[in-house]
């Protein structure tokens, strides 16, 4: 059994899987068997055998596969291992690779098919999620909801990612039946037939091929950019499934779910200029944006309070800002505030009970971070003490009383008397008489206002023409 440079064991010889179990799966290069009798101790849960009809021609690229995977730590290597069906040893048998030894594909990535046959366990291929929704689930396979496509395609890339920037390999075979998903849990995409990836930069003795209607524009070796236009092109698929989506290659089909940027970098990925494709992880990231996920831990910016002294009871107006915040949390004391961290920044009212500084911390799925503000002043309101207003005494008289005497009482009025009015006109202007009244009925116009204000007893209200006669 030969070891990595970890101390790991890289293969194992064909005596020493232990009786092969069920037979699991069957293709034209290799057959699959269960392993019920082999354990590894950096392997968690079951084994399979994938053996090779003719042996590999290339058993020293089988090893680099087995070799990347015992570099990585505990925790990457747990994560290699929900993303992918990744080799764990090479099944060698007197210097001849004559399979693989890998981790059994979880249940959940399988449907329960009802065939002619009866019911059969088949693999939940990414294929699936292509053809239009009422027939998959007309067929026993399950119709994803639109958001679940969305974290589909970023389980995918994201699982790409981690091959191309941990691993440094290049996947080449990226298609329709080499990748198979769950909904359950995540990651949601485990990627299948691992043992032909290559390092990237390398050229693979064994030559690896585009499946029909999965080739780049530029053809030649499979390389990264390869890769990212095969994830553009599954991104498009997964999220417009229907009639001919297997074989669409237009980015506008996208557009239901794809915002503007999403849609851009589509259209780059699937252009003819390798340099200009976005990465898995870019993808990754812009899919968790539309998500709403959180892409990294939260950072706080600025934050301040309005004043450093209230009243008790009264709030202060914390300011803040926050980057890649789910929620901002806002103690004092034993109060506690919380709000929507996703706009980035605002401005919280928090009431204050006590003396001391104020936290604010942001929070998402990534971590949090936090900050004191203050400290803030609290005092106590003031006290509120009676005021005692001395009042006078006043001795007011009541019937039967005296009155007192150093008040005099005003006469009151008669009642029932008209009063006496005084004469305002002498006797020399009572002996003229009044003037009698016009007869309105021979009022004329225009008024001859001369004569009214001078001959009184005269005046001639009759209509007059411009030459002063009467009409």
């Amino acid at each position: 059994m030969g070891n990595s440079s970890s101390g790991t064991a890289m293969t194992v010889a064909p005596g020493e899987l232990g009786a092969l179990g069920a037979q699991l799966g069957s293709g034209g290069e290799a057959t699959v068997f269960d392993l019920p009798e082999l354990t590894c101790p950096d392997v968690r849960g079951a084994l399979v055998y994938k053996r090779y009809r003719d042996g590999h021609v290339a058993p020293e690229s089988l090893r680099r596969v087995v070799a990347a995977r015992n570099a990585l730590d505990e925790a990457k290597r747990t994560e290699l291992d929900g993303l992918s069906a990744w080799p764990v040893r090479v099944v060698e048998e007197r210097g001849l690779a004559v399979g693989i030894v890998m981790p059994r594909i979880p249940a959940p990535f399988f449907d329960s098919v009802v065939r002619n046959c009866g019911v059969k366990q088949s693999l939940r291929e990414v294929q699936n999620l292509f053809i239009d929704p009422a027939r998959a689930l007309r067929l026993g396979r399950p119709a994803p909801t639109d958001e679940e496509r969305l974290r589909i395609c970023r389980d995918f890339a994201g699982g790409l990612a981690f091959l191309h920037e941990e691993l440094k390999v290049v996947f080449g075979d990226i298609n329709p039946k080499n990748a198979v998903f769950r909904l359950d849990a995540r990651p949601m995409v485990m990627f299948l037939d691992c043992d032909a990836v290559r390092p990237a930069g390398v050229v693979a003795k064994v030559k690896q091929l585009d499946a029909p209607d999965w080739v780049p524009p530029e053809g030649g070796n499979l390389t990264l950019a390869t890769d990212r236009y095969k994830l553009g092109l599954f991104v498009l698929r997964c999220l417009s499934p229907g009639a001919w989506s297997s074989v669409n290659t237009d980015p506008a089909a996208a557009a239901r779910l794809l915002d503007a940027e999403g849609l851009s970098m589509l259209g780059r990925a699937l252009s003819g200029d390798p340099e200009g494709r976005p990465s898995a992880r870019d993808w990754e990231l812009h899919l968790r944006r539309l998500l709403g996920e959180a892409v990294a831990p939260p950072e706080l910016g600025a934050v301040a309070v309005d004043r450093e002294l209230v009243m008790r009871g009264q709030p202060v107006v914390v300011e803040w800002e926050a980057l890649e915040a789910k929620e901002v949390e806002i103690t004092s004391g034993t109060r506690v505030v919380r709000v929507d961290g996703r706009r980035g920044r605002g401005r919280t009212s928090v009431p204050l009970d006590e003396s001391g500084p104020v936290r604010v911390r942001a929070i998402n799925d990534l971590g949090s971070d936090e900050r004191h503000v203050g400290p803030v002043t609290v005092l106590p309101p003031p006290a509120r003490q009676p005021l005692t207003v001395p009042v006078p005494q006043l001795s007011w008289s009541t019937p039967g009383s005296a009155d007192p005497p150093e008040l005099a009482l005003l006469p009151l009025p008669p009642i029932g008397v008209r009063p006496e009015l005084p004469d305002l006109l002498t006797a020399a202007a009572r002996t003229a008489p009044w003037p009698s009244p016009p007869d309105l009925r021979a009022v004329g116009f225009p008024l001859d206002l001369e004569a009214m204000l001078t001959e009184l007893t005269g005046t001639d209200f009759g209509f007059r023409d411009s030459e002063g006669g009467s009409r």
